[in-house]
Order: C-alpha cells, then structure tokens, then sequence
C-alpha cells in the first residue's frame, strides 16, 4: 500500500513538473461572416487588431503583433478562392500568386534579387511564401535589414494572404511566427 501511494505521489510530481514546462497560449478568433471563425493560437502576450486596408473586395484584414513588436502577422482572409482568380487554387496556382506578388511589389527594392518558396503545414492548414530582405527599410546599423515573409495560406474553405514582417530573417521571432501560422484552423 505504501508503495502504491508512493508511486501515486511520484506520478503527482511528474505530471506537475510537466505542466510547468508547457508554455502558456492563447486562442485568438476571427469572426470571418458566414463561413465561421479562424482561430490562431499565440503566445498569451501577443495582441490581435482590426484592420482596414480599403482593399476592393474587402477581405477580413487583421493583425497580430508579439509583446516586443519583433515580429508582426498580416492577414487578408477571403472564403471560397479570391476576387477574380480560381474559386479552388491548387498549390501551385498559390505558388504562382505569392511568385507574382514578390516579383511585382518587393524584389525590385529588395537585397536578394532572387527567392525560394517555402511550404508550411499544420494540422488544419497549408500554405506557401516567399522571404525576402527590403534594402529600403534599413534601420541605423549597417547590414542589418528588416525582413518582410509575402506568403498565402488554405485553412478549410478559407483562403488568404499574409506578410511577416521581422528583424531576424531566420530566427526565433520567424520561427515563432511560423508556428502561429501553424496553428491555424477553421471552425464552421
């Protein structure tokens, strides 16, 4: 019987010491009309707000921003495809946007002239980007450059297009904001 208890109280302090190491995380929800809520998760610290970017057709437009402002998530959500393009985009029509999107708005000012696309997946969601460093947004110190994520994503029957804007081109505020983008899910 001891022995039994002993092992119960062990167990106490295994399951304790592993909520401990568990980081905190809050879930965000996006109202997006008629199709239902997308739904991030994010450090609890991090701050969602409403944007309005008079954009023509009017995507749901949003943004998170981490407690330091290291990094920053732009959202332009649609349902059912986009204004004009394919209702059902493959993953290559949406490798082809972001391409266009790049190519058209930031490779003619940024450090690279060439760019990879990169894929991401989480459980709910799919998407595509591009990563480039912008030479016009240099900051005081020399060789240092913010850097700006053009990338598009599916998560159920939404669809959208996001920037990440942040200082470290592969570090951990990307990485965190890459896990955001991970955690994406649509709920009806």
């Amino acid at each position: 019987m001891r022995q039994l208890l002993f092992i119960f109280a062990l167990m106490g302090t295994f399951s304790f010491a592993r909520a401990a190491e568990t980081p905190a995380v809050k879930t965000n929800s996006i109202t997006i009309g008629m199709p239902g809520t997308l739904e991030i998760v994010t450090p609890p610290d991090w701050t969602l707000s409403y944007t309005n970017l008079n954009m023509p057709d009017q995507p749901v437009t949003f943004e998170l921003h981490s407690a330091s402002n290291s990094v920053v998530i732009r959202f332009f959500v649609r349902w059912d495809g986009f204004t004009g393009i394919s209702r059902n985009p493959t993953e290559a029509d949406m490798g082809k946007i972001v391409s266009n999107n790049i190519v058209a708005q930031y490779l003619p000012v940024a450090v690279e002239k060439t760019f990879a696309l990169e894929k991401f997946h989480g459980p709910a969601v799919t998407g595509i980007f591009g990563r480039i460093t912008d030479a016009k947004w240099s900051p005081v110190v020399k060789d240092t450059y913010p850097n700006l994520v053009e990338g598009m994503f599916r998560c159920g029957n939404l669809w959208g297009n996001f920037n990440i804007l942040t200082f470290g081109k592969n570090g951990p505020s990307f990485k965190e904001a890459l896990k955001t983008l991970e955690s994406l899910r649509h709920k009806p």
